[in-house]
């Protein structure tokens, strides 16, 4: 059997020949016939039971159900005008279905993650706090202080290899152009294990200045930076490198680097 979901609605049976609302058979021309009980009757898979007058039967090969009986199982409202020999069944709810699907909940929707973009001042912060560094190394080197911990600390505070890789690309450096670790960016700076480092930091520079043709760009909290860096020596010398800068947020909110690269100006 067949059954859909319907909205509130009241429908009219026209009843001609037999009549089933309370059990009660209604003959149109009393001829003898046989009926046959024992029909079983299921409602969504479960069987329906039925009051002794309001049991099924089949008549002639066709089989007749008692309306009230089913109705009433259905959640319906049965009815019965002698006056003009109608039946009114009406339905107040929804009939449940037959097989009715599984209900699948929808994904949940992770809140928006709020952003902190990245400012120019603390673009312009990093660069100073850089420069520092690179001169705090070169001093502490001068002065026979223990430079190598300061140049750590520029690597722990102002890089992201606590995070990961960072792609750091130094000025001066042929057989390893590109350093990829924390060990091999300090190696640069200051020396140790590539055979081609000298120390960059360990030259005595006295003044570092990010000049003004740079150019950033911030995405979220993601920027970019390029432009040119002056590093001036103890003999008031001033070198020009230039620069790209790669930077992020960190999850406590600083702004490191995360890819640096350097080069010198080209020359014919």
């Amino acid at each position: 059997m067949r059954k859909k979901s319907m909205k509130v609605k009241v429908f009219v049976l026209s009843v001609l020949v037999i009549v089933l609302l309370s059990g009660t058979i209604v003959m149109a021309n009393p001829v003898t016939r046989d009926l046959v009980f024992g029909v079983s009757v299921t409602i969504n898979g479960e069987g329906a039971n039925f009051a002794e007058d309001s049991q099924p039967f089949i008549v002639d090969g066709r089989v007749y159900l008692p309306m009230r009986a089913i109705a009433e199982v259905l959640g319906f409202e049965v009815n019965w005008d002698p006056s003009v020999r109608t039946v009114s069944v009406t339905t107040y709810e929804v009939a449940p279905l037959i097989n009715e699907p599984t209900i699948v909940e929808p994904p949940a929707i992770e809140p928006l993650v709020e952003v902190n973009p990245i400012t120019s001042a603390e673009i312009i912060a990093l660069q100073v706090a850089w420069g520092e560094g690179l001169v705090a190394i070169s001093t502490a080197y001068a002065e026979g202080e223990d430079y190598a911990a300061i140049a750590q600390n520029v690597l722990d505070t102002l890089y992201g290899y606590v995070d990961g890789t960072v792609l750091f690309k130094p000025t001066v450096a042929q057989e390893v152009p590109f350093r990829f670790t924390e060990a091999a960016a300090a190696s640069y700076f200051i020396g140790g294990s590539i055979d081609e480092d000298t120390g960059f930091a360990l030259n005595p520079w006295t003044a570092v200045r990010f000049s003004t043709d740079g150019r950033y760009i911030i995405n979220g909290e993601t920027a970019l930076w390029m432009g040119s860096v002056f590093l001036t020596n103890d003999v008031e010398e001033e070198i020009r490198v230039e620069k790209s800068l790669g930077l992020y947020r960190d999850r406590n909110g600083d702004v490191r680097i995360q890819l640096h690269h350097s080069s010198v100006p080209f020359a014919d």
